[in-house]
């Protein structure tokens, strides 16, 4: 047995001195203790620690600690080096086998393989804050395995030249430059890999150089997580990145990639950036709480992307742009703050079996020059649009489904052009498709319904073909053609249970010719609200409302500014004059103009606004207020937000104010808020938050109708349930309605329609007991009818 022990007779002073001593194949049992030598074993030799691990350290100040020209292998070894210009393991010509060992330098890389020189480290730890961990460039079956390298001024691990490197169940930690770095045709052969807290990207793969990697796991580092700029071959399979302060992965050259389950989260930025004619397949990988878009494709990139899953992305879902050409199957996104897909600036996308949940913004939009061919797309649940297309005349859509879309189902904006075949867009809050001035598209075999506003809106004098489509159950028209044109064509459309009627081929010239602002003037809603009994201001303000916005939309379209106005309304008086009533028509009448895009009324009230609990009312109020849009949020009796009745105490309300002027100011254009009560009570509402008075800048005074107004109300019931009212009722009607006290139980119309029920149900008990009674006195309403309710109070 050869023994290193200095202090020990018939043992070796030193482990050179044994080394050479040694036959070949020997093995050296080395004493603990501190040797301070260099070794540089020419035959075959081991050298182990006699105690194990941390227990002999060798040490030197000049060249390497071990250059191995033979098969030399340590086993429980601790090496420093502390010559800046050296490493501390060296081979170029033997193999290199160090187990169980500590390695530390001071130099540019702490070991290293070159030549024919073959490295094999197995459980050691290496540290070297001046350079890199373990360097190789030899082309021999080099292998890390086990290890740990910790601390490095520059790269952990890396292949270079034509270095060629197999790891297995490694960690790379605090490195200053790559967890692994690989350049020139360096190749890594990789499973079970940890690398956390680089400073540059924790997997480098650059040059030509090649790298198959299984369950990689890049966690907190600073940089980007995955870097490929190869013209080779990369294929990651089961790899993570997680909390990269960078790009998650970006491929960044025309190399072939082949992700498979991987997956990246927390990126500050980009979840996925393919750009740089960049090539290959993403497999079965998911993208999660990134800070930037998802997927980014650009500059000609053109990888494939199956079943990819990206969930709640700070910034849009996928997004393709400058010539990228991707083909894209069974994509999923959910919850992007942005849109879910962008194609733009000359890209071409193929998308298949695309599913988008809860778009922040639009689902799909295409625009400048981007062309998308897009195949069994589900987008529900968006924010805005769920498809929009703008400035480009190359998309189609097929077998897609557009469900309850926050904007228009699908928008054809400027210069857009669109083929949509065999498609559903259903349950929007605003239009099911809505073409602009400018804009193209082809309709076939599919279905528009139940939308908040018509079906299908034309606005464009360009080509627009509908055919053998169906629109159903639309609270505006199945078709609305808004300008006059000759370029419609309309075959076989089934148009049924919608709120209005069809425009598209009933309208004669003049209709045609008419201006939105005609059209709203003699409209139903108009004629409506001119019928109703008295509230003669309360006409002549609404009219002066729209007069108002006429002409700012004629401003508009004349290159002026629009006048100052706010669309937001108090309705300020008692209960039961007709407030509501007014709200809705409003409403209908702004939709008319196209001011708004349905028109349609949502009626809330302190109880749909407010939770119980902390955080709850933003939740609700933000609810309501998004089925509004489009149309009129009338919220009546608002002065109890600001005060504390309702019985979730004045903070609950005060958050639902707050929620409400934020929401006001972010989609100014796209709702009118009504808030009604009585007035004194409504004047401390908007006295309660700085930012009410200035969005409801025009009361509304609503007074109490006159007695003759309420007799005329009676006559309208009367009318409407086949009643008649005497001459001798109305006089009494008349007396018992001004002889009513006008306080707060007073109905207004209310109370009409209640005292109409009354002299019914009077009218009943008194013809019961009679004998004889003609058809003639089951119609009619008479003085004795009236005597009979003067007694009950009133309202």
């Amino acid at each position: 047995m050869i023994i290193v022990s200095p202090g020990t007779p018939g043992c070796h002073r030193s482990i050179t001195e044994a080394v050479e001593a040694a036959p070949a194949g020997a093995t050296v049992h080395v004493a603990p203790g501190h040797y301070a030598e260099n070794l540089a074993p020419s035959t075959p030799v081991t050298i182990t620690a006699e105690d194990g691990p941390d227990t002999v350290e060798i040490t030197t100040t000049r060249g390497p600690v071990v250059a191995a020209e033979a098969t030399t292998q340590l086993s429980g070894v601790s090496l420093r080096s502390t010559d800046p210009e050296t490493p501390a393991a060296v081979t170029g010509a033997g193999r290199l086998t160090l187990t169980e060992c500590r390695i530390e330098a001071t130099a540019w890389t702490a070991a290293y393989a070159h030549g024919h020189g073959v490295l094999a480290l197995r459980d050691c730890s290496i540290r070297n804050p001046e350079g890199a961990g373990a360097v190789v460039t030899s082309t021999g079956d080099n292998a890390i395995e086990g290890c740990t390298v910790t601390e490095t001024g520059t790269s952990g691990i890396v292949a270079a030249e034509h270095g060629a490197l197999t790891l297995r169940s490694c960690t790379v930690e605090r490195a200053e430059g790559n967890g692994l770095c690989l350049n020139g045709h360096g190749r890594i052969d990789g499973t079970d890999l940890t690398i956390t807290g680089a400073l540059k990207p924790a997997l480098a793969v650059e040059d030509q150089a090649s790298a198959t990697l299984t369950r990689l796991a890049a966690r907190e580092n600073r940089g980007i997580g995955c870097y490929l700029a190869t013209t080779s071959t990369v294929e990651l399979t089961e790899c993570s990145v997680d909390g990269a302060e960078a790009d998650g992965m970006l491929l960044a050259s025309p190399g072939h990639t082949v992700l498979e389950q991987c997956t990246v989260a927390r990126s500050t930025h980009h979840g996925l950036r393919i750009t740089g004619g960049a090539t290959g397949t993403v497999r079965d990988c998911a993208i999660t709480g990134v800070r930037g878009t998802g997927v980014t494709l650009a500059n000609e990139a053109s990888t494939q992307l199956e079943r990819l899953t990206l969930h709640e992305c700070a910034g849009t879902g996928l997004t393709a742009s400058t010539g990228a050409t991707p083909t894209i199957h069974r994509l999923r996104i959910t919850d992007p703050a942005g849109a879910a897909v962008e194609i733009t600036t000359e890209a071409r996308a193929g998308l298949d079996h695309v599913e988008i949940e809860r778009a922040g913004e639009v689902g799909v939009l295409v625009a400048d020059d981007g062309s998308a061919l897009v195949h069994g797309c589900s987008v529900r649940d968006t924010s805005g649009s769920g498809v929009a297309v703008v400035r480009s005349t190359n998309a189609t859509f097929e077998d897609c489904d557009v469900h309850r879309s926050g904007g228009d189902g699908v928008h054809i904006g400027e210069r857009g052009g669109i083929r949509l075949n065999r498609c559903r867009v259903r349950s929007g809050r605003s239009g099911g498709t809505r073409i602009d001035p400018s804009g193209r598209a082809e309709l076939s075999e599919s279905e528009f319904a139940e939308n908040a506003a018509d079906g299908i809106t034309v606005r464009s004098a360009e080509t627009v073909v509908i055919r053998d489509c169906t629109t159903g159950d639309n609270r505006g028209a199945g078709l609305r053609r808004a300008v006059p044109s000759g370029a419609l064509t309309v075959e076989r459309l089934t148009s049924t249970g919608n709120g209005t009627p069809d425009t598209h081929d009933t309208a004669s010239r003049d209709d045609d010719a008419a201006t939105p602002e005609e059209t709203a003037q003699r409209s139903e809603p108009m004629r409506e609200l001119t019928s109703l009994v008295g509230l003669e201001g309360v006409k002549h303000d609404v009219t002066t409302l729209v007069n108002l916005n006429k002409m700012a939309k004629r401003r508009q379209e004349a290159g002026l500014s629009a006048p100052p106005m706010s669309r937001h309304l108090v309705f300020a008086g008692a209960p039961g004059t007709g407030k509501t009533t007014v709200a809705r028509l409003y409403g209908a009448i702004l939709a008319e103009l196209d001011v708004l895009a349905s028109g349609h009324l949502v009626e809330v009230s302190r109880a749909d606004l407010v939770a119980d609990v902390v955080g709850g009312t933003a939740i609700k109020t933000t609810e309501e207020f998004n089925k509004a849009l489009g149309g009129v949020l009338f919220l009546d009796e608002a002065y109890t937000l600001s005060n504390s009745s309702g019985g979730s105490g004045p903070d609950f309300g005060k958050e639902a104010i707050d929620t409400l002027v934020k929401l006001m100011e972010d989609h100014r254009d796209e709702v009118v808020v009504i808030v009604a009560g009585y007035s004194r009570e409504m004047r401390e509402f908007l006295a309660s938050n700085p930012g009410l008075e200035s969005r409801f800048s025009r009361t509304i005074e609503f007074t109490n109708y006159t007695a003759a107004e309420l007799v005329t109300i009676v006559r309208q019931e009367c009318a409407k349930h086949d009643y008649q009212l005497e001459d001798g009722a109305a006089d009494a009607l008349l007396e018992h309605f001004e002889a009513l006290p006008k306080d707060g139980t007073f109905g207004n119309g209310r109370t009409a329609r209640k005292t109409f029920e009354r002299m019914v149900d009077h009218q009943a008990s008194r013809l019961s007991v009679s004998p004889d009674t003609s058809t003639a006195d089951l119609t009619r309403l008479t003085a004795e009818d009236v005597d009979g309710i003067k007694a009950d109070a009133p309202g």
